[in-house]
């Protein structure tokens, strides 16, 4: 017999599954768990048991919640993804003894499509750079962008630096990524010199010791920034300008694995410094650079501008 309870209690077991069992970082909880609630009061309105779960629910159910928010004005990757969430959520709720039935749960192919990361010409890129080590660009700005460039950090994984990751010997740093895994990054001479004053800023070194546990980038109190202040920060020297590779902290993260592999990177080799738990992740880099390569050629080859088959 399915276990019958409030839907806040079931939305925090469900969470604190996905924390504790399955490893996710915060924020990743916080939006499945969302998405759940979402459906828990979709279909309550329908079944007229607010917040409770039928005991079957059926494919029809689902297919019509996923619809609603086609209609409700989720764009593809957005369905794709509440709809992965939900697969896992209604998994979930069937092991707990919530339902008895776990319906299928299928996406149409072109909701799946991903759209080709952004990424910053490098042409664009190095001047803003070369701006930031004037004078008048405070230390937290300058040491954030060439992190997120030259170490392609995900913006969550540098408002989680601690002093104690960075390792100034080896011109590295070691990063806490999704799920809990842990990798060590190169760090750019730029990144290190950045980092190294905007810690002696604070009076504190880079590495272990006392000070080991203070956040890199922090506040006027010492506690760590927000996402949504280090967002701010990226924004303030990659304004959005309606061209391809507009400004966003994932931007510059794209253009590191984008730059590298137009470099000559191994593949493997960006997927490590990445953080990818797939190689089909880091993959679709190389439709960027392809083009890149095709945009050469057709310039660069004396017989290339013939016209191509149908």
């Amino acid at each position: 017999m399915p276990v019958r309870e409030g839907p806040e209690k079931l939305l925090d077991r469900y969470a604190g599954h996905l924390e504790l069992d399955r490893g996710l970082a915060p924020s990743t909880v916080a939006l499945y768990r969302r998405d759940a609630a979402d459906f828990l009061r979709w279909t309550g309105e329908r079944t007229g048991k607010p917040g409770r779960l039928p005991e079957s629910p059926g494919r029809p159910l689902v297919a019509g919640y996923l619809a609603s928010r086609r209609t409700a004005g989720a764009g593809p990757r957005t369905v794709a993804r509440i709809a992965s969430g939900l697969r896992r959520f209604l998994r979930w709720a069937r092991a707990a003894g919530e339902i008895r039935e776990e319906p299928e749960i299928s996406v149409p192919e072109k909701v799946r499509q991903r759209r080709l990361p952004r990424s910053v010409p490098e042409e664009r890129l190095l001047p803003i750079l070369e701006r930031l080590g004037e004078p008048d660009v405070p230390l937290r700005d300058r040491a954030l962008l060439e992190l997120l460039y030259g170490s392609g950090l995900r913006v969550s994984e540098a408002g989680g630096l601690r002093a104690e990751d960075v390792d100034r010997w080896h011109r590295a740093v070691r990063v806490r990524g999704k799920g809990g895994r842990e990798r060590v990054v190169p760090l750019t001479g730029d990144a290190l010199d950045a980092i190294t004053d905007l810690l002696a800023e604070r009076r504190l070194e880079p590495g272990p010791g006392p000070s080991g546990r203070a956040p890199v980038f922090a506040n006027d109190r010492g506690a760590a920034l927000s996402l949504r202040t280090l967002r701010r920060i990226v924004n303030r020297w990659l304004p959005r300008t309606g061209e391809r590779g507009g400004g966003s902290p994932h931007t510059l993260r794209h253009s590191f694995a984008t730059h590298l592999l137009d470099g000559g990177a191994d593949l493997r080799a960006v997927q490590e410094l990445l953080g990818h738990a797939r190689l089909s992740t880091t993959a679709v880099y190389t439709h960027v650079t392809r083009s890149r390569l095709r945009e050469a050629y057709e310039r660069a080859h004396p017989r290339a501008g013939g016209e191509r088959p149908d």
